[in-house]
């Protein structure tokens, strides 16, 4: 009986949400690299495979395994973490990679289920969100903060920083808790600039205020951008047609730019398609009755987390942010990022089922 409920009551909506940004994620990175007979997609198909897999796997737990584990699952990948900045794997700049035979693995990614399993744990226990409540959330995001920007991976550490808005928003923090952290902020942000980010680093913050001045540097990546999603027009130039990825002038056009792609070549009625699919996801997976807090919270910080690199990656593709690094979620090329989010979408539809289960 409960394996038939399990079929009945799960979600087949959202999940052919899911897997239709997976599938068109391959789709998009064959075309962007079919010019040059790159095979990223092959390896996207393969993730995929893998994270279907890890994603029934975590499904079957009950929920209050993964809170009962969460802190644990922590503070291993804390260690994973700390152990990457002395011996991972360089790429583009960071060590933010473990390379097991002839896969690359970015432990970053897995953070994000942990972290917001126990930031809803603590969120649940808080009657309010006081100046302890509020450091110990601080603690648990930043720690796995300040072990990624030591890699340096400037994009994962500022999507994980937006946990923190979303803990401000789900306990309606006071307006005295908000002016500290803006204090807190301005200062991290003044010791970050003229201590901790590299030359090349400050460029890319600078760039996308006047990409044209760094048109030779960072700012490229911007300008190729907005001349791939304005020429798409209303219905695009067609799937493989695009001239900015075909010919090679939008850089990482199957990572952080793959919008871009779906611009040129879908054109804005593409780009309003994937918009809807997301919402349609989103919209599903906050309408139904929340057994406890831990849920709750659980689902509202990891789907926030979700739309908030979403919004980050739209807007860096049009220039209106500074270009860190960042995946279009589900669709952009990367195992790891894909794999964790099947992963933390596994815990939210069980979540979903055990009124039905119970």
């Amino acid at each position: 009986m409960m394996k038939q409920d399990t079929v009945r009551f799960f979600d087949k909506g959202a999940f052919a949400m899911m897997l239709l940004l997976a599938l068109a994620g391959i789709l998009l990175i064959y075309s962007a690299g079919h010019s040059t007979g790159e095979t990223h997609y092959l390896k996207q198909v393969a993730w995929l495979g893998v994270s279907l897999l890890a994603f029934f796997a975590v499904f079957s737990f009950k929920s209050e395994f993964v809170f009962r584990n969460a802190l644990a699952a922590y503070l291993v990948l804390l260690a994973v973490l700390a152990l990457q900045i002395v011996v991972g794997a360089t790429v583009a700049r960071t060590r933010s990679w473990f390379r097991l035979g002839g896969i690359g693995l970015q432990f970053s990614e897995f953070v994000k289920v942990p972290l917001a399993a126990c930031l809803a744990k603590l969120l649940a226990q808080a009657e309010s969100l006081d100046p302890r409540a509020f450091l110990r959330t601080l603690a648990l995001i930043f720690a796995p903060v300040a072990l990624i920007i030591l890699q340096p991976d400037m994009g994962v550490s500022f999507i994980l920083c937006g946990f923190v808005p979303l803990v401000l928003l789900l306990k309606k923090a006071r307006p005295a808790l908000l002016l500290a952290l803006a204090l807190l902020l301005a200062g991290g942000a003044f010791l970050g600039w003229h201590g901790l980010l590299k030359p090349y680093q400050k460029e890319r913050i600078v760039s996308f205020l006047d990409p044209v001045r760094y048109k030779d540097s960072s700012g490229y990546h911007i300008i190729q951008s907005r001349i791939a999603v304005g020429s798409g027009g209303l219905t695009g130039k067609g799937f493989m047609q695009g001239s900015q990825s075909r010919y090679q002038f939008l850089p990482a056009r199957h990572t952080d730019f793959i919008i871009s792609v779906i611009g040129e070549e879908f054109g804005f009625l593409g780009v309003s398609l994937l918009f809807f699919i997301f919402f349609v996801l989103f919209y599903r997976h906050l309408r139904f009755n929340f057994q406890n807090d831990e849920e709750f919270y659980f689902v509202y910080l990891f789907n926030g987390l979700i739309l908030f690199q979403f919004l980050v990656n739209v807007s860096m593709a049009i220039g209106l942010f500074p270009v860190l690094g960042i995946t279009l979620p589900f669709v952009s090329y990367g195992g790891s990022s894909l794999l964790s989010l099947f992963i933390g979408e596994a815990v939210i539809f069980r979540i979903k089922i055990n009124e039905y289960l119970t």
